[in-house]
This record gives C-alpha cells, structure tokens and sequence, in this order.
C-alpha cells in the first residue's frame, strides 16, 4: 500500500450513511447487481457450472454490499478490504443473514498476492482506484487474480462525468486548475480516471470489454434535486434503462466496465 492510498477503518459508519445509504448509493448498487446479474447468469449457463462452482473475489470490497447479495444468489464469495471495521461489519451482515459461502481477508489490495491461494472466476473491483496513487498495477493485479478464462468487474470514478458536472455548476476555475480542490472532502474522490486511458489498458493486455454501463448517468446533473428523493423509483428506473446506451454511458460519475481474457 502507498501512503497516498487511502484506508477508511475510521470512517465505517459515514460511509454507510453517507454513500451506500443514499439514492446515489442506490442506484450504484442497482446498476451493479443488473450487470453481473446477467454476466454471471450466462456464464454459468455456458459453463453449465452450479454457483457454487463458480468463485467471485471482491477486491475492496468494503461492508460487502456487493458480495452479500451474491452469495445469496448461491455464489462463493471472498471478501477483501484494507478496512478491518468494514470487514466487521459485512461479516456481521453475513450472520445475521445466515450466509456460510463467504471468506473474508484483511489485506490491501497490493498485498493480496500473498494472501490468495487460488485465482477466481470473476474478480470485483468497485470504487477502488481512484483512492489508488498507481492504479494501472493495481490493474495489472486485478488480471493475476483471474482464472485463463476469467472476468474483471472494474468500476471507477469517472473523469468525463466529473468535468461535466463541473461544467453544470459553473465551477470553470475548478476546471482549470486540474479540479485538485483546495480542502479536500474526505469521502470525495478527487482522482478520476480516464476512460480512455482504462480501455488503453486492456488494449495492452488483450482483455475484451464486454460491458460499459454508466453509474448515475443523469441523476447527479437534474436541475431540480428534491426529486432525488419525491420521485427516486421513476429515477431509479430511467437510469438502468439508459446506463449502457451512449452518449449517457461515457458520462455517468462513475463508469463500470465488464472485462474478460
């Protein structure tokens, strides 16, 4: 781990209020699930494999919102994160849904290599690199980790998404200073990537992109935000509809991209 990255042990209950709690939350975790719900459905259909069989690893992974509903759709499930209260508190979770098809590990992720002890058949990575000071080895890790034929479910903070909203508040300055804020929000990420540099990436390993879905596509720029909350279902609804048509795709605030070998 570098010491730029950034490890939010002391900030578990923020995030849970503050960022998995709230229809922007919400609707991340919504256009996951529709995602790898019909990745995972045709993989295992191909494979004729039980779900059992088929072994997901959650990188960062966090208070296991993503991977507690996977494991209850039958899938093995390993949950890492370099937050020891967050792995807590997804075990926890677990337990209270009487899950037993979950391992969870302690580690950063550029640790992980001497903690595996096997290579999954789809490797979770969502909202990781942008608190990362070198997130193309992390990629680079993310591929290690999968099985020949594996998958890399990869989202991250979007640098499009972030300019246009920018553009819509009028903060030019912002812009022009390379959007590095003066104080910076602590569960604000302030390192975008580059859609464009991400696909350069699996261009340079040979990895096909099979899905890019956009993660709030328009929510974040509506004019009138009290229908965030009056009218979230019609939100909610518009967004899984239009996350993977573009232009809408190329500008969600976060991009989530499906990738295999």
């Amino acid at each position: 781990m570098s010491k730029n990255d950034c490890n939010f042990d002391t900030r578990t209950k923020t995030f849970k209020n503050n960022i998995y709690g709230t229809g922007k939350g919400k609707i991340r975790e919504a256009v996951l699930l529709q995602d790898l719900t019909q990745y995972l459905t045709q993989q295992c259909e191909n494979k004729a494999e039980k779900k059992s069989a088929f072994k997901i690893l959650d990188v960062g992974g966090g208070q296991g919102q993503i991977a507690l509903q996977l494991a209850e759709m039958g899938f093995d499930v390993t949950l890492s994160d370099i937050s020891a209260d967050m792995l807590a508190m997804a075990q926890e979770s677990a337990q209270e849904r009487s899950l037993t098809n979950l391992t969870y590990i302690h580690s950063a992720l550029q640790d992980l290599p001497n903690q595996l002890n096997q290579k999954y058949d789809l490797v979770l990575c969502h909202a990781v690199f942008e608190w990362l000071e070198n997130p193309k080895q992390a990629f680079e890790l993310l591929i290690q980790f999968c099985t020949a034929k594996g998958g890399i479910s990869l989202m991250f903070y979007n640098q499009a998404g972030q300019v246009l909203s920018n553009l819509v508040y009028g903060n030019f300055d912002y812009i022009r200073s390379g959007m590095k804020a003066k104080k910076v929000v602590k569960l604000n990420p302030q390192s975008a990537l580059n859609s464009e540099e991400v696909y350069s990436w699996c261009d340079e390993f040979n990895l096909n992109i099979l899905v890019k879905s956009g993660v709030r596509c328009f929510h974040d720029y509506m004019r009138d935000t009290s229908k965030w909350d009056s009218d979230f279902d019609n939100i909610l609804q518009m967004e899984l509809q239009y996350c993977q048509q573009e232009p809408y795709a190329s500008i969600g605030r976060y991009m989530h991209l499906l990738i295999t070998k």
